[in-house]
């Protein structure tokens, strides 16, 4: 492992690549490589590789070092199989792909991915911490028309501001969906129309689940104005058994309409979501909404010097007795608040105030200071995975505390060149009442160190 992470630091600091490297490896853009055979150096030797009748192959990879420290996870409250409250954990990610393109019309995605978790004595996360060995990827993609193409198998996924489905790059391990989806993109139009299933990760070798969830739907973006306004709006209907809300399982049959409206400007940006969900959990009718919005203005020039504002609005079960539920569904979205708050998009409502400065083109500074409360008392808070995780079932309606408490954040990230990037993240999150009077409300602290390579 050291001298991986060795060879991986001196390969960094040596090499260059002209190219761009995309956070979905398959959306790398080489184009210029391909063109030009003299830009061919160092690792862009990989990036086109000529085979029979016109076709191509590349290689790729990525290794992830990060160390975490967490005092007090979940604000004390850890499971009976926990040995410790407070521990520092060290994350690793490698993985590998390759891309064939056989002429204009075809082309095969595959991509290996290695996770594992080191020095803590607690028991893994389930998903998130360790994947020994897995096929991330693995799928086919054909252009039937200059704008019509259909992608079928396992992928990685993203969608608007990855509020409800993403490949959750945050955790050690990606997310990926087993997924069959026709893609159209013409003009100010992209639209894809799409059947999926989430790759479920097992700590094991190439020992992964799927077919757990079913997702059909259709996600669409329109360019409304000059490259400036633009317009999102979706549909999914949801199938699962595997959600529980309240600590009640059952089955669920959820659909999903939302519409999302942004700006891309110099200056003054702005982003507004609503979502309603409708359907059927168990007996009960499904009724639940969220609106989530963000006000930015960069003082200097584009993202030099940035303030901004930002509010979430989730909902939270309104009555037990009432024949409805009102829990928001986050589906398999982002971690809304970072890595330290054991905290998702479920029955909440918080207001974010950040900046953010970019005093180089390498690096980047973000701070910010989040208030979160309930949006309804008679419903508990979730895990960033949907899980509900306060209070625990006997405890569940004896408080009407609505106040979670405030997460104060710092995120510095540092681009050494094309591959090595590292980056220094740190949380407090104090409290509220909420918190102490369904547990044992203690701060938390984390703290992340992290070093990135990518070709």
């Amino acid at each position: 492992m050291k001298n991986l992470i060795i060879i991986t630091l001196l390969l960094g600091y040596s090499a260059f690549t002209h190219g761009q490297i995309n956070m979905l490896r398959y959306n790398d853009n080489f184009t210029k490589v391909k063109n030009d055979s003299i830009q061919k150096k160092g690792f862009t030797k990989m990036k086109h590789v000529l085979l029979f009748g016109g076709s191509n192959i590349s290689f790729g990879g990525e290794v992830r070092e990060q160390f975490q420290y967490y005092e007090n996870q979940n604000f004390g409250d850890i499971p009976l199989t926990f040995s410790k409250v407070s521990t520092g954990q060290l994350w690793h990610r490698a993985m590998a792909h390759t891309n064939i393109e056989v002429g204009d019309k075809l082309r095969i995605f595959a991509q290996l991915g290695s996770t594992v978790r080191f020095l803590n004595p607690n028991p893994l996360t389930p998903e998130i911490d360790e994947n020994q060995l897995s096929l991330h990827q693995a799928f086919i993609e054909y252009n039937f028309l200059k704008q019509v193409a259909a992608r079928i198998g396992r992928q990685e996924i993203s969608y608007g501001n990855n509020r409800l489905l993403t490949f959750r790059e945050g955790p050690n391990t990606r997310l990926s969906f087993d997924a069959v989806i026709l893609k159209y993109h013409a003009g100010k139009r992209k639209m894809d129309v799409f059947a999926l299933t989430p790759v479920t990760s097992k700590p094991g070798i190439f020992d992964d689940k799927s077919f757990e969830d079913l997702l059909i739907g259709i996600y669409a973006t329109e360019n409304i104005e000059a490259d400036t306004y633009w317009m999102d709006y979706y549909f999914i209907n949801f199938n699962s058994d595997r959600r529980v809300y309240n600590h009640i399982a059952g089955r669920e049959n959820r659909q999903i309409y939302g519409i999302r409206f942004f700006t891309q400007k110099e200056k003054f940006n702005y982003e507004l979501e609503a979502t309603y969900q409708s359907g059927k959990f168990n007996e009960l009718n499904i009724g639940a909404y969220g609106i989530s919005a963000d006000v930015n203005y960069n003082f200097i020039s584009k993202n030099n010097f940035q303030l901004g504002l930002s509010a979430n609005y989730f909902t939270g079960d309104k009555a037990k007795s009432d024949n409805q539920l009102n829990t928001y569904n986050l589906l398999f979205s982002k971690p809304q608040y970072g890595l330290a708050a054991p905290i998702g998009s479920s029955n909440i409502v918080s207001l974010n105030q950040y900046i953010r400065i970019s005093s180089t083109k390498k690096m980047s500074t973000y701070g910010s200071v989040t208030l979160m409360w309930r949006q309804n008392n008679q419903d508990g808070t979730y895990s960033p995975a949907g899980l509900e995780v306060r209070p625990n079932p006997s405890f569940i309606f004896l408080s009407t505390e609505r106040e979670i408490g405030t997460l104060v954040s710092l995120e510095t990230s540092y681009s050494a060149n094309r591959h090595l990037s590292f980056a220094f993240d740190m949380s407090y999150f104090l409290p509220g009442k909420y918190v102490k009077e369904t547990g044992r409300g203690k701060d938390i602290t984390y703290i992340s160190v992290r070093g990135g390579f990518k070709f």
